[in-house]
């Protein structure tokens, strides 16, 4: 066989591995400080800030925070990675450090500079160097003093004295050094802001933005960059206030239909805030529903009364003993509408309650459309009992299902009924909706409340509810024998009820708490009574300034009687009389209302309804006996 040479398996050097290893090693090494070097990272961080402080080195502190400042714009333009987020975490914890270290260390040297320690040239560059990180907080603790001097709260000496310390600084040089300059017509400005620095501290916005406006003309209030700067800025800041203070109420007021009352709190801000669409949207709407051409009645305003009406005239003319009362005291409901007609016919116009007297008890002059007669109307003596509900008289008040105010009559088996008309609210409501301008800024009328059986016939005591029964039971009713008497359900609804009532503008008064009548009542009774409407109704309906006399009988006559009454806080009393009365007295104005009843159509001109309307055309003879 031929010769063959064997083939040696040719060997790796004995020193490749190793070779291989450390170029590995050094691979991973490059890419390690290539990946270190890319790395984001942060120039500083909070120990290298710490040390600096700890050396005062206030020129690496700068460095410091500027660099930091410097790469945390760059790191927040980038992907924000878990990375990314970290170091900016980290970037304005330091900054922010930095620039509440450097706020406390400038406010502390303003500080001494105000307690008039004089400051070192040192301490005057460390302020100029601190500015480019404090400016902001400098500015606000130097105006702050302006304010206070010009507040009336520094005296001129402390202020003049700091002010010429902060002159010094070279970077608030330029802008306070006219303070020390123009010292005269600083003190004239002090002077003239005595009128808004009053009304600033009685919180009564527009009055200090009205005088800080008057201020801003005069020649003084423009002499001095820095003080103009603060007249304008507490100007804006003041008429924002009342701005935020008066847009509920007007909103609420354009919801209750107020809208005279709306449109004067707008036109307060005339001119203030043109570009609010809101405010804007108001007044259009305002100035549609408001008459253009109003008036000022300066006499006495016409009252009349109702007591609750008879909303089922077959049950209260059907022959028993409470027949005689009820054609005597009540209207009926179509007897109402017609009123309503005729007084609409004759230019009246019903106006709330309180239009004719401030809240200090004294007369004022009545707005009221041109060509209009402003009249008060009072639902009077309004309470529930089972002698009313036997003349046909709603038990009591309920919401239907729109949330209107509904009359409920219950029938001798039990059975109820309820309707809008079976109440005088609901009968003027109905007729305001045809007629809307029988209603001046949204006034509907009084509700004069007796509550010894409880509030729009829900007892809310047991002492009412007990005299409820009591009541029934003297005059023969077992009708609530077996009726219970949940008071919480009572509460939430005499609760549901008076909001209702209060959106539609008709104000609660008192008409005494046990139906008293004053005139032969002592001192202490009246008192006792009015302890009784503060501890258990006022709770409940909220303050009331209003006081019908029980039965129409006044006590005009007797001075104790009438100061107890306006010591307790009643600024407006009225009782029953024929005429239009109205008098001024200590605390209170007295006002007569005339009742119209079924014996004042009956006697027209006895009982004095003939100036309001005809009464043959208004008495319904087919449902009266």
């Amino acid at each position: 066989m031929p010769f063959v040479e064997p083939i040696r398996k040719r060997r790796l050097p004995r020193r490749f591995p190793i070779f291989v290893f450390i170029a590995v090693v050094a691979l991973l090494l490059i890419v390690l400080i290539v990946v270190k070097a890319t790395r984001p990272n942060l120039p500083f961080h909070l120990s290298d800030y710490e040390k600096a402080l700890r050396k005062s080195d206030d020129s690496r502190i700068y460095d410091i925070y500027n660099e930091t400042r410097l790469k945390r714009s760059e790191l927040s333009g980038r992907s924000h990675s878990k990375r990314i987020r970290s170091l900016l975490k980290e970037a304005d914890e330091l900054t922010e450090r930095i620039e509440s270290d450097i706020k406390q260390r400038s406010e502390e040297l303003l500080t001494r500079a105000f307690h008039g320690e004089l400051l070192s040239n040192e301490d005057l560059i460390r302020i100029e160097l601190d500015a480019a990180i404090a400016g902001a907080a400098m500015t606000n603790y130097i105006e702050d003093k302006t304010h206070l001097y010009l507040f009336g709260e520094i005296e001129e000496n402390v202020y003049l004295s700091f002010m010429g310390q902060i002159a010094r600084v070279p970077i608030f040089s330029q802008e306070y050094s006219q303070v020390l300059e123009k010292t005269e017509s600083l003190r004239q400005v002090r002077e003239n802001l005595e009128s808004a620095n009053k009304a600033a501290r009685e919180y009564a916005y527009y009055s200090e933005a009205e005088s800080l406006r008057k201020l801003l003309t005069t020649p003084e209030a423009k002499d001095i960059d820095h003080v103009l700067k603060y007249l304008e800025e507490r100007m804006a800041k003041a008429r924002q206030s009342y701005y935020d203070e008066q847009m509920p109420l007007i909103r609420t007021d354009v919801e209750q239909y107020r809208t005279y009352d709306a449109l004067l709190k707008i036109k307060k801000m005339d001119g203030w805030f043109p570009e609010d669409t809101e405010l804007r949207h108001f007044e259009e709407i305002c100035a549609e529903k408001t008459p253009a051409e109003i008036r000022y009645w300066n006499g006495p305003v016409e009252h009349i009364a109702i007591k609750p009406l008879i909303a089922d005239h077959d049950r209260a003319f059907d022959g028993d003993r409470f027949e005689a009362s009820a054609d005597r005291d009540l209207l009926l409901i179509t007897e109402l509408q017609l009123i309503l007609e005729s007084l609409y016919d004759r230019d009246y116009v019903l106006v709330d309650g309180r239009s004719f007297v401030s809240d200090d008890g004294r007369a004022r002059s009545v707005p009221c459309p041109e060509g209009k007669k402003p009249l008060c109307l009072v639902l009077d003596d309004f309470f529930s009992s089972e002698a009313r509900v036997e003349s046909g008289i709603a038990a009591r008040l309920d919401l239907d299902n729109e949330g209107r105010i509904v009359g409920v009559v219950r029938d001798r088996d039990g059975t109820e009924r309820a309707d809008r008309l079976f109440s005088a609210i609901g009968v003027v409501e109905d007729f305001i909706e045809v007629h809307p301008d029988f209603s001046f800024n949204g006034a509907t009328g009084t509700i004069s409340v007796v509550a010894m059986n409880g509030l729009f016939g829900y007892p809310l005591t047991e002492e009412q509810d007990r005299h409820w029964r009591d009541d029934a039971s003297d005059c023969g009713f077992e009708t609530l024998r077996d009726v219970e008497t949940d008071f919480d359900v009572n509460r939430a609804k005499v609760k549901a009820l008076l909001l209702m009532l209060a959106s539609r503008n008709w104000r609660i008064a008192n008409g005494s708490y046990s139906r008293l009548a004053m005139d032969r009542a002592s001192l202490q009774s009246i008192a006792d009574d009015i302890a009784k409407v503060e501890a258990s109704v006022v709770p409940i309906t909220g303050k009331m300034n209003i006081l019908h006399h029980p039965f129409g009988i006044h006590v005009e006559f007797d001075n104790e009687k009438t100061a107890l009454l306006a010591e307790s806080g009643y600024s407006v009393l009225s009782g029953y009389g024929t005429s239009i009365y109205s008098k001024q007295a200590k605390g209170y104005i007295y006002v007569s209302k005339t009742l119209i009843s079924g014996r004042a159509l009956r006697n027209p001109r006895e009982s004095g309804v003939k100036r309001f309307f005809n009464a043959g055309d208004v008495i319904d003879r087919v449902n009266r006996p």
